[in-house]
């Protein structure tokens, strides 16, 4: 896969951070989202930051066997999923609070057109 070599942070740090910034974008949207709705529920918001933290410890992890085996592109690995599973969040918290991510997005996510 040519992308991934191409695809490289410019800090190291940023393996670490955007992440992190993007998690909040998702919080930010998906409680606004819940607000919006009406259907804002602790146990809900619980589990989802469960999920950021099992997220953050995922990176963490990968940057310490980075470390220890020194393989670098480990934590770049886990860190692009990551990236990429909160883009596809947040562009399904922002569909729903009424700014559309175009039709061919969506067909690829399978998401259900709703009524």
């Amino acid at each position: 896969m040519e992308i991934f070599k191409e695809l490289q942070f410019t800090h190291t740090y940023w393996a670490f951070l955007l992440p992190v910034i993007l998690m909040a974008f998702d919080v930010i949207t998906g409680y606004y989202n819940a607000w919006k709705n009406g259907d804002i529920k602790s146990s809900k918001m619980r589990d989802g930051l469960g999920k950021k933290i099992a997220e953050i410890c995922y990176i963490a992890i990968a940057g310490l066997i980075g470390i220890a085996f020194c393989l670098d592109k480990v934590v770049y690995l886990v860190s692009f999923y990551v990236i990429y599973m909160e883009l596809l969040s947040i562009a399904e918290n922002c569909d729903k609070l009424g700014f559309p991510m175009p039709k061919a997005w969506k067909e690829k996510l399978n998401n259900k057109e709703e009524e």
